[in-house]
């Protein structure tokens, strides 16, 4: 078992039925999902974690959980950055949303990254998972007009979407976890991707 190809994805809550799609996973605050884990073991390759791989981890890795979310870190091409999008708002100076679109397909999985994002919005932010290869971050300080047009098109986006999750903005605590699966392992890669986001969006 390859540790460096494990990562964490959320998916929706009626995916899971006993019978048919077992795999093991963990109830998010928000009931409409669960987040579950998968390997990468080739491009555009992934299988789920079986209960007999979950069992191994728990016996054999104290903190699998928390390298899963570290390989998503790192999961990032040369020309991709923490994020690989961002809009500004009607004042054209403040942040609107940040995208996560990147080429591995679990964009959506980056809003859990809390500890990156809660130093990169230190007065909150919220989220959304239009599509599984999408996530969605709105900073809390956006205005009122920014914000509906932020909720139409997120919607629009669920609409068009390939694996559709949801079209709804959510506040970031429905997806919270552990800390200690969300501590960075390499505290300068971590530090690096907090500080070149907040030059990129001006904070």
């Amino acid at each position: 078992m390859n540790l460096d190809q494990i990562f964490p994805l959320i998916v929706p809550r009626s995916y899971y039925h006993e019978s048919t799609w077992p795999s093991p996973h963990q109830q998010l605050n928000n009931k409409e999902f669960l987040l579950t884990w998968v390997f990468f073991t080739g491009p555009g390759q992934m299988t789920y974690l079986t209960k007999d791989e979950f069992a191994l981890l728990n016996e054999s890795h104290k903190h699998w959980q928390q390298t899963a979310f570290e390989n998503l870190r790192h999961s990032i091409t040369d020309n991709e950055n923490f994020f690989t999008h961002q809009a500004t708002g009607s004042d054209g100076k403040t942040i609107k949303f940040l995208v996560f679109m990147h080429a591995d397909g679990i964009g959506s999985s980056r809003i859990l990254l809390s500890h990156e994002l809660s130093a990169i919005f230190p007065d909150g932010y919220r989220v959304a998972l239009p599509d599984r290869s999408v996530g969605m971050v709105v900073p809390n300080r956006i205005n009122q007009h920014d914000l509906k047009e932020v909720k139409q098109i997120i919607k629009g986006m669920h609409q068009t979407a390939t694996t559709s999750m949801s079209g709804q903005l959510y506040d970031a605590e429905w997806f919270a976890l552990p800390a200690g699966w969300l501590k960075p392992v390499d505290d300068a890669f971590s530090d690096r991707l907090i500080n070149e986001s907040r030059s990129a969006i001006g904070y």
